[in-house]
């Protein structure tokens, strides 16, 4: 009976085993390329959001420039004005 039992044993681990390691390759290769995939994605988005804080920072620059060109003319008015109020306190 124990050699019944060892024979059928073995058989089965001839044929399951190699079954087993093909799946468990299979397995290691797709991890191993999930790995490689993944840090590809990272990689892509650390360039995408170094990208993305240039361009903010661009905006933000053409931003302060362009409310700099809006108002400076009204300070100008502003000190026109100033100086036109002053002078008529003076005349009064």
């Amino acid at each position: 009976m124990p050699d019944l039992v060892t024979g059928l044993r073995q058989v089965i681990q001839d044929l399951i085993a190699p079954d087993l390691k093909a799946i468990q390759a299979k397995q290691d290769a797709i991890s191993r390329q999930s790995e490689v995939q993944h840090d590809a994605l990272v990689k892509t988005l650390e360039a995408f959001r170094a990208e993305m804080r240039s361009e903010f920072a661009a905006l933000r620059a053409n931003n302060q420039l362009e409310v700099l060109r809006q108002v400076s003319p009204l300070s100008e008015r502003i000190s026109v004005v100033e100086e036109s109020r002053g002078r008529r306190i003076k005349n009064t």
